[in-house]
């Protein structure tokens, strides 16, 4: 009985020996170990890192609300105040390039430099022209930021809604992108499950496909309209 206990801890021993003795065994065992471990932080950090970029959407979005709310219900602000407000708003808020990029869709690739330095000029005037004249809508609707959401590496979903004094509240999503500089920008509006810049970017490819698939008829469109 002796030898045989004496043989299953030599067995035990020889495997301890043999485990940790071995360069190649031991490397390998330590390796897997530390990719695991890498790969185990790696998730949550990036989890982590992900859920700040939520928290900050939320903070992000409620600030660009009360700032637009802000010169809305200023009465004292003539129409062009306003609308010099909602560019400011704009250009520090939204990315416009990457919108105005998005609107476009296959045309941008084949576009030459000077056809996108004209398009995205023209795209923001006319956000800024379209979304100016309902300004006179405005009937002092609430406005509450409700959650937010991770949406891939860098974005975030917001939600939020519009109260009405009557009828039904309207829920308003905003993708909302963290930069490489580490700025936020809106990329995208979803109103009640419809993308304004899926939307945008339908209306435009219709432009150009009734010109036979020629950019010069919709920036000649986009110029018509600013008249």
């Amino acid at each position: 009985m002796e030898r045989i206990l004496l043989s299953k801890k030599n067995l035990l021993s020889l495997a301890a020996i043999t485990l940790f003795s071995s360069p190649a065994l031991a490397n390998n065992t330590h390796q897997e170990y530390a990719n695991t471990t890498y790969q185990a932080s790696n998730i949550i950090f990036t989890s982590l890192e992900n859920d700040q970029i939520a928290n900050n959407a939320k903070s992000f979005i409620e600030n660009l609300a009360e700032e637009g709310l802000s010169f809305l219900e200023n009465k004292s602000l003539s129409s062009e105040q306003k609308k010099d407000a909602f560019r400011k708003v704009l250009k520090n808020n939204f990315d416009m390039k990457t919108i105005g990029r998005f609107a476009l869709g296959r045309y941008w690739r084949t576009s030459s430099k000077k056809q996108r330095n004209e398009y995205l000029n023209l795209f923001e005037k006319m956000v800024v022209d379209v979304y100016s004249r309902r300004f006179s809508d405005y009937n002092g609707e609430g406005f509450v930021v409700l959650s937010s959401r991770p949406q891939g590496k860098s974005d975030a979903i917001v939600l939020s809604q519009i109260i009405p004094d009557n009828g039904s509240k309207v829920n308003v999503e905003w993708r909302v992108r963290k930069k490489k500089d580490g700025s936020l920008k809106v990329v995208d509006i979803i109103v009640e499950g419809v993308s304004m810049s899926l939307t945008q970017r339908s209306d435009f490819a219709s432009v150009i496909q009734r010109g036979g698939g020629n950019l010069d008829v919709l920036l000649a469109h986009l110029r018509s309209s600013q008249l």
